[in-house]
């Protein structure tokens, strides 16, 4: 089933079930509000789990498109973003045991979902009901790729996991540990955390980005492409796991690249490389944002790094995330000659994350210029 597509045959399903009914226009936009309200209600429900079953948010999104007020933590980012038609929840599990947890936070989400189907089709229009109800038979579908983890495969697909899957998952509250030291910028701390992971998973993919993310936030960019180089050829990964490691070791080039560890010319096409076979694996585009305008500048295309750099920002649900698309940014309006406006970019990724080596190497360079 790796080729099947449910979202645009739903789509049709429901524009011709709506149309044969007689409700005309009128009817497919009641399907669109039932669409994002179903959508909406998948993430309040996987809010209320995550609440319930302790694990901890990551972030709350309300829309999407340009930031508009954020509030920011070590911990948690809530953003308020200029189209507020959706609401996006990220969560860990930080205690054991994870699966259960997971289980629970998923079943919780599906659950409240159902509940707003069952009164769309109770009280709603007709194109509400429709529209929720494709939504919530869309959403239940189980899958997983580099892209998405459907609320459908944490339900049913969840309790089946087991060998090194299961164990990368089990592993996550000692990951957790060394994401919690990287985000405040404690990197003796994540070198601790680290080496207890390492000690207790020395195989799993998740101790490998562990240790890429360690090393890239200390600019350890040749450390960080050693350890993902060592892994990537391993003949048990799924794609989910080539994709976000490809996506990793093409943002460490371009790192690399960038502050001189290696010749542009190298860097850049083999940053490049990383990126389309990290889409290959299935990674979307949007993801890669910050990475294609690192490379954008490394070009020398400005104005392409400001406008990706930008929309890499406003899509990041990650205050580290945030700073360095912003540090890009920054870079990129200091090329174009127009200090004041980096300076500007500058001071918000500041206040996310100063001690990040790119933010902190924008602020040097814009000190003496």
């Amino acid at each position: 089933m790796k080729f099947f597509r449910s979202g645009p045959l739903l789509t049709v399903a429901v524009v011709v079930v709506v149309i044969a009914r007689g409700h005309g226009v009128g009817g497919l936009v009641g399907a669109l509000g039932g669409l994002l309200l179903e959508l909406a209600s998948f993430q309040v429900g996987t809010l209320l789990g995550v609440l319930l079953w302790r694990l901890r948010v990551r972030y709350v999104i309300f829309g999407v498109g340009r930031e508009l007020r954020a509030w920011s933590t070590p911990r948690l980012r809530i953003a308020l973003c200029a189209l507020p038609v959706v609401i996006r929840v990220g969560a860990r599990s930080v205690r054991s045991p994870v699966r259960l947890r997971l289980w629970l936070t998923g079943l919780t989400s599906a659950l409240v979902a159902v509940g707003v189907v069952v009164g769309a089709w109770l009280v709603g229009p007709f194109g509400v009901a429709v529209g929720a109800t494709a939504c919530l038979a869309h959403e239940l579908w189980p899958r997983r790729s580099a892209a998405t983890t459907s609320p459908g495969w944490y339900v049913f697909s969840l309790p089946r996991v087991s060998g090194r899957e299961a164990a990368e998952m089990e592993a996550t509250p000692l990951v957790s540990a060394v994401v919690d030291a990287v985000h405040v910028g404690d990197l003796a701390a994540a070198d601790t955390a680290l080496a207890v992971v390492v000690a207790a998973h020395p195989d799993l993919v998740m101790t490998t980005g562990a240790q890429a993310a360690v090393h890239t936030a200390a600019g350890r960019y040749v450390e960080a492409l050693q350890v993902l180089g060592a892994v990537v050829g391993r003949d048990d990964l799924a794609d989910r796991d080539r994709a976000l490691l490809m996506a990793s070791m093409a943002g460490a080039t371009a790192s690399a690249a960038e502050v001189g560890l290696m010749p542009a010319s190298v860097g850049v096409p083999a940053a490049a490389r990383a990126v389309d076979v990290a889409i290959g694996f299935g990674l979307p585009r949007y993801r890669l944002l910050g990475t294609l305008a690192q490379l954008a500048l490394l070009r020398g295309d400005a104005a392409e790094a400001v406008r990706m750099g930008r929309d890499s920002a406003d899509g990041s649900g990650d205050a580290l995330g945030r700073a360095d698309a912003l540090a890009t940014v920054a870079r990129g309006l200091m090329a174009g000659g127009d200090n004041a406006a980096a300076r500007a970019v500058l001071a918000e990724a500041s206040e996310l994350a100063a001690w990040l080596p790119r933010v902190a190497g924008t602020a040097a360079r814009l000190d003496v210029s």
